[in-house]
């Protein structure tokens, strides 16, 4: 007759720890210089206080990657609120980008955060991840494009 050991309880992660590893992530930057992708923010540029959150919206027609958004067909928009805060709505179908200040029908996605929380992720000194987890950044709708979304802009 065979006996079954017992197994070994299931270990949890507690809220604190799960804080504690989410600030390490925040603080952690990668190798180098250089903040980690999970740092910067939607087709932003990197360097610190380069431009103001008008300006990023103003430039992302120019800075447009066609060749790198290729067969995407996605409705956003950016609700931006406070100093410097604003709605846009960006529509890239096609290899082609419109950027209107104010809102449009049916976006994919909605982001939603403080202008200067969405300029502290743009200029890599805010992480996007903690701020989605602290509920500095708000996603109504598909996610997906958002992760893709700063691959299809030449950074300023």
């Amino acid at each position: 007759m065979s006996t079954i050991a017992p197994s070994a309880p299931a270990r949890s992660t507690t809220a604190a720890q799960a804080r504690a590893i989410v600030m390490a992530a925040a603080a952690t930057p990668a190798a180098g210089s250089a903040r980690s992708s999970a740092t910067t923010f939607a087709g932003a540029p990197r360097k610190a206080g380069s431009m103001s959150v008008r300006e990023r919206f103003a430039t992302l027609e120019e800075r447009f990657l066609p060749d790198k958004a290729k067969g995407v067909d996605v409705k956003l928009l950016f609700k931006l609120s406070g100093d410097d805060g604003g709605t846009w709505y960006v529509v890239i179908k096609d290899g082609k980008i419109t950027v209107k200040e104010g809102d449009g029908p049916d976006p994919d996605a909605t982001v939603m955060a403080s202008a200067k929380d969405y300029k502290k992720m743009a200029d890599g000194e805010m992480n996007k991840t903690v701020a989605f987890l602290r509920g500095k950044l708000r996603i109504k709708g598909d996610r997906k494009y958002l992760e893709q979304y700063e691959t299809w802009f030449r950074q300023a």
